[in-house]
């Protein structure tokens, strides 16, 4: 009969964090035999550039000591899942930013233009006073992130709000556009 190794119980992927948080980077390595493949696909999902998408992985498990340190994390999986996600959606409203637009913009006057120019102008305005209508801390989120397309981050170096409160603020502040809005239609109907 043949030796075998005792089979080590795997451990979970809990231990492994309080290992790496302890200062172990050996155990980094289980993690990325565990999950890189998941995070690839992942990033395969948003950015659709396969060495992009390896490049995202790698820097994420380079950082990864540090974030776990700074955050207390119940369930890996869903964890590190989140933090692609969202790595990805950042970069991609990055590439969005940085991305000009030509000059000049060609104005098609066909039949029905003027009066979807002033359609569109009559919903902007709606949009300005919600906007308008909202608390300072969600008017102030809103305006940066969508209208000037300034990241969490930044929002958060700006306002000196943590980045939670910004996401608090932005999600508060598009629930309350859209029942402000509502409103109004019901107004006018």
């Amino acid at each position: 009969m043949f030796l075998r190794r005792k089979a080590i119980a795997p451990m979970t992927d809990e231990e492994l964090v309080a290992q790496l948080r302890g200062g172990d980077p050996s155990v980094l390595g289980e993690l990325w035999d565990r999950y890189s493949h998941l995070l690839f696909g992942v990033c395969m999902k948003y950015m659709k550039d396969v060495e992009r998408s390896k490049d995202m992985v790698v820097d994420l498990y380079t950082i990864l000591p540090e974030l776990l340190r700074k955050h207390d994390i119940l369930r890996f999986r869903p964890w590190i899942h989140t933090v692609m996600r969202n790595r990805c959606l950042m970069a991609l409203r990055s590439d969005r930013r940085s991305t000009s637009l030509p000059e000049e913009i060609p104005v098609t006057h066909d039949g029905g233009s003027e009066e979807e120019a002033s359609l569109l102008e009559a919903s902007l305005q709606q949009l300005e006073q919600a906007i308008a209508e909202l608390n300072d801390g969600q008017r102030t989120c809103i305006t940066l992130f969508h209208l000037e397309r300034r990241n969490y981050q930044e929002i958060s170096e700006v306002t000196g709000a943590s980045v939670e409160q910004v996401r608090s603020h932005l999600q508060n502040g598009r629930r309350n556009l859209r029942l402000i809005l509502e409103r109004h239609a019901d107004r006018n109907t």
